[in-house]
């Protein structure tokens, strides 16, 4: 999703940027100021100061954590959905106060026609779900390699004062020989 020159040639950055974020909205991707910079091409200064107005003068974006937004909807409250089996073998889809009865070969065809929203759900679930588990898996491997390099560096100051300790006895063994020759 890169913009060509064409493109934001005749746009304003702020439209530049506001495109660039209904689109990573509506494709499920995360909108990151790196993501953003990537796809627009525009400097983080540019990005940060049209961001920055968006979530807290216009209020259309707000900030899930630093670096990451997500677009504010205005959607109203979803209306209730319910469906009863008939005896006369309909089905019965009510949607608010719209009701609408089909036969099994409609519902057939409905369930063919939103199967693709309901897989594009699992797979931005699923791409949440293991970016969260790599994310973890990232901080769990920071975490460890933390401990060891304390460890490594404790490790090499013990080594460290005992090579210093052996060399104290090493020269104080020498002294003492040479005092006992020195007896002799």
């Amino acid at each position: 999703m890169m913009m060509t020159d064409t493109q934001s040639n005749n746009k304003t950055s702020r439209q530049i940027i506001w495109d660039a974020i209904v689109e990573m909205d509506s494709l499920g991707q995360a909108i990151s100021r790196q993501r953003l910079v990537e796809v627009t091409r525009l400097s983080f200064h540019v990005i940060d100061d049209h961001v920055s107005r968006m979530i807290e003068v216009d209020g259309t974006l707000r900030r899930v954590v630093s670096g990451v937004f997500e677009v504010v909807r205005g959607y109203m409250a979803p209306r209730v959905v319910s469906f009863a089996d008939l005896d006369d073998g309909q089905t019965l889809i009510e949607v608010g106060d719209q009701q609408l009865r089909v036969w099994p070969r409609e519902l057939r065809i409905i369930g063919l026609r939103t199967s693709g929203n309901a897989q594009q759900f699992a797979a931005l679930q699923m791409q949440h779900d293991v970016g969260m588990m790599g994310q973890e898996q990232m901080l769990q491997q920071v975490a460890v390699r933390r401990e060891q390099a304390a460890r490594i560096k404790q490790l090499e100051d013990e080594n460290i004062a005992l090579k210093k300790r052996n060399n104290e006895m090493a020269v104080r063994g020498g002294e003492v020989i040479d005092a006992q020759a020195s007896l002799l």
